[in-house]
């Protein structure tokens, strides 16, 4: 009664502020709430298992949580603000003989099982790139069923300049319908294409093997690109990236070849290929090089090359010899061009069922910057054929999975489960993003894709069974993985903490936007003030990114491990590298610009790091309040 009679006296105007209010409180306190409790709670981690023997693959496990707290011992920090590449996908080659054994040598019902099996995401592991051969590789069967071909054979003794007798029909028997499968199968696939050699009469042999390209044949061959990318096209198959060559510096004996030096290629790109697409309206990207990564001075000449870089989208590599890193170092002479890894074989020389390369090969490509992780044949039978069997044509290859020629049973190679560990999890679209070297054997790589949700894949290299703790933000999970498995894990939410989005962890160079200099604290390689007048990256030009807490970072001068202080008198005196330890005068704030560069911002006087002081090789400071282009810095990893 009392209620009742007290609310009759309210006016009405109050009464509704009243209700509103209580409502807004609520909302706000049962939001607060929620989130308190999810993030109390923990993110839950998904977790798929391949075990080195394979008997365990791509087996999901039991869920894990992220519980609040820092992980100790062998930690995988990954930060999902620092974004590296974007990804284009993972996959191999349906080489003639792939696509035949596939076409021919299985039922329908088999040939569908493996195509969903290999393309579909959901009930398969997801491959989304394939580098197909233009024309005959090592992996074509032999003559006289079909041995060495182009999509322009001629006599011997004739030519044909204007291309008149073009044609892909050879691919359309069971090439191209494998290929329309796969497409159909995920839409969001993508096909390079890859010539072992041109047509013999535009060479010098006259011959598919060996030569080189007859210097009045260029343009033809340039047009050569353009039918093949039209003619594919017309049969619903988009052509996404080509290189002008298969293994440019090296000849083969028995199997269709040709020497295409890097001055060469260049001239090629610059003056034939690039204005052949670009009169054609054709937009598919033109990758240089397609070698190993012993020899990065070959696509550094063409990216050199102020015409030909224009036209080349950046480089594709194989894995045959040297090292992975050769990727990184090139791309940090040219940050704005992209990378690819485009073939690395399986085969009986790894002494193994194909998974640890397979795993080793996706981890070191991916945090190399490279967009793709690409394996050879796609499907063989058990015994590396067919092949051209001819002079160095590999036999000891061995395809992503085997098909039994007698049955079409199948055999899902270490390479499948190894490239499924990635590509069944990483969606089209996502980003490597920054995650912290393991030790002890453990390997990883991290992703993050368009929906936002994390993909963090570990290996474990070691000969016994390691645990490590995976640290997110504030966040950590701890797990154990047997020795030679993989693990897969997926997660969603929003990093809490931890989050600078510098790439920390890492050592990298700062490079300055307005004088093209690196930064440098080798003046007299003691305690003197870092400047930016130093024209190639040695001890003195690298740093390391460390985690100063709160979203910020130290810098830490590699060769005398002090940390870049703006504290001398703590008055826009210069930045040096004397400090022993991390206070605020040491913490800055990574700032990403626009444009791809970075600005740094001291956090004790909130001013800017500058090179600006008179505009040249003078001290770096501290005492800019806006960043223009003295403030921007390009940076690049060293490790």
């Amino acid at each position: 009664m009392f209620w009742s009679t007290f609310l009759r006296k309210v006016p009405v105007q109050v009464l509704h502020i009243s209700v509103i209010c209580t409502v807004v409180v609520c909302n706000v306190f049962a939001l607060f709430l929620s989130t308190y409790q999810a993030h109390a709670a923990g993110e839950a981690v998904s977790a798929w298992l391949t075990t080195g023997d394979l008997s365990t693959h791509l087996a999901q496990q039991s869920n894990l949580t992220f519980a609040t707290g820092s992980g100790s011992g062998n930690v995988i920090t990954v930060n999902e603000n620092q974004t590296y590449q974007q990804m284009d996908g993972f996959g191999a080659s349906f080489t003639d003989s792939s696509a035949w054994l596939v076409y021919n040598k299985m039922s329908s019902s088999q040939r569908s099982a493996l195509m969903n099996n290999l393309f579909s995401s959901s009930s398969g592991i997801g491959l989304n790139f394939l580098r197909q051969p233009i024309g005959a590789s090592d992996l074509t069967r032999p003559a006289p069923a079909v041995g060495e071909y182009s999509y322009d054979d001629m006599p011997s003794g004739q030519t044909d300049p204007t291309l008149a007798h073009f044609s892909i029909s050879h691919d359309s028997a069971y090439i191209i319908p494998v290929l329309q499968q796969a497409l159909q199968i995920n839409p969001t696939l993508k096909i390079m294409g890859t010539p072992w050699s041109p047509p013999g009469w535009m060479k010098s042999t006259g011959s598919m093997e060996g030569g080189t390209l007859n210097t009045s044949a260029y343009s033809a061959y340039a047009n050569y690109f353009v039918k093949y990318i039209q003619a594919y096209q017309a049969q619903g198959l988009p052509i996404y990236a080509i290189t002008p060559q298969n293994e440019p510096l090296y000849v083969p004996n028995g199997y269709p070849g040709m020497s295409f030096p890097a001055s060469d290629e260049t001239n090629f790109i610059k003056n034939n290929l690039g204005p052949a697409f670009a009169s054609n309206g054709i937009t598919t990207k033109i990758l240089g090089y397609d070698h190993n990564w012993d020899q990065p001075g070959y696509p550094t000449t063409i990216l050199s090359d102020s015409t030909a870089n224009p036209y080349t989208a950046g480089t594709a590599w194989h894995c045959y010899g040297g090292t992975v890193d050769a990727q990184t170092s090139v791309h940090n002479s040219f940050p704005n061009k992209d990378t690819w890894e485009t073939e690395c074989s399986g085969g009986s020389w790894e002494n193994s069922n194909g998974f640890p390369n397979t795993m080793s090969l996706l981890i070191g490509v991916v945090r190399n910057w490279g967009k793709s992780v690409v394996r050879w044949g796609m499907v063989l039978d058990p015994n590396g054929q067919p092949n051209l069997g001819t002079g160095a044509a590999c036999s000891t290859c061995r395809g992503v999975v085997s098909v039994d020629q007698s049955n079409g049973n199948v055999t899902y190679n270490g390479d499948y489960y190894g490239l499924g560990q990635a590509s069944k999890f990483v969606t089209p679209g996502a980003y490597h993003i920054d995650s912290s070297a393991g030790s002890n054997g453990i390997q990883n790589v991290a992703f993050k894709n368009p929906d936002g949700t994390k993909v963090l894949v570990a290996y474990n290299s070691a000969s016994s069974s390691q645990t490590f703790n995976v640290q997110w933000g504030g966040e950590s999970f701890a797990y154990t993985l047997p020795a030679g498995a993989a693990v897969t894990f997926k997660w969603s939410g929003s990093q809490t903490g931890g989050g600078s989005g510098a790439p920390v962890g890492h050592t990298i160079w700062l490079q300055t936007t307005n004088n093209t200099n690196y930064v440098s604290a080798r003046t007299d390689q003691s305690n003197t003030p870092l400047d930016a007048n130093v024209t190639q990256v040695q001890a003195w030009e690298e740093f390391d990114v460390i985690d100063a807490g709160n979203g910020l970072i130290a810098l830490r001068a590699h060769a005398n491990n002090n940390y870049v202080s703006a504290r001398k008198d703590q008055t826009n005196s210069p930045l040096e590298a004397i400090a022993t330890q991390v206070q605020a005068w040491e913490e800055f704030r990574w700032l990403p610009q626009s444009n791809g560069t970075v600005a740094l911002q001291a956090i004790a006087n909130n001013n800017y790091v500058s090179a600006r002081t008179d505009q040249t090789n003078t001290p770096l400071d501290a005492n800019v309040t806006q960043v223009q282009g003295w403030e921007q810095f390009t940076w690049g990893q060293v490790s």
